[in-house]
């Protein structure tokens, strides 16, 4: 079995209109929250072996924050094909996943996540900013994804507890 750690970056600042999208930063709620949902995944006894993040900055924090709370810090390797609307794309990206990996976190984007999630399937809405949705693959091989049973065994995001 293979564990997917579906990510949206945490809450962007739109401070600036001139910056491209691609290089939004987070805002201080998403600094604060990408650390502490970071913690949060940190208690589990499954963390990703390797994070990978769009080559957005707000995704690319997100992903940097996070990995500083794991015990194991993973490595972040950052994707340029993950700054997509398309799951479709996601879908190739998770299934060139090394298998020697069994668990990985994926940092992106809206509304590709809520397609890859539909596509499951799992009813949501929408995934909230810094939402983690963990995703199993019953398989030994990611490359296997599109044909092989999925299920989504939880779903966690800053504002589910209140602090």
């Amino acid at each position: 079995m293979k564990l997917l750690f579906l990510t949206r970056h945490a809450k962007s600042s739109w401070d600036d209109p001139s910056l491209d999208d691609h290089d939004r930063p987070l805002n201080p709620r998403g600094l604060r929250n990408a650390s502490m949902m970071g913690a949060r995944l940190a208690a589990w006894l499954k963390q990703p072996q390797l994070i990978v993040s769009s080559s957005a900055l707000r995704a690319m924090t997100t992903a940097q924050l996070m990995a500083e709370q794991f015990v194991h810090s993973p490595s972040v390797v950052i994707k340029n094909t993950v700054y997509t609307e398309d799951w479709q794309t996601l879908v190739k990206v998770v299934e060139r996943f090394d298998d020697d990996n069994e668990s990985v976190m994926l940092v992106g984007h809206n509304p590709a996540f809520n397609e890859f999630l539909a596509h499951i399937p799992f009813e949501i809405d929408n995934l909230p900013t810094c939402g983690i949705a963990v995703i199993a693959l019953y398989s030994q091989s990611w490359s296997n994804w599109s044909t092989a049973g999925k299920q989504v065994l939880f779903l966690d995001y800053p504002k589910r507890l209140k602090p």
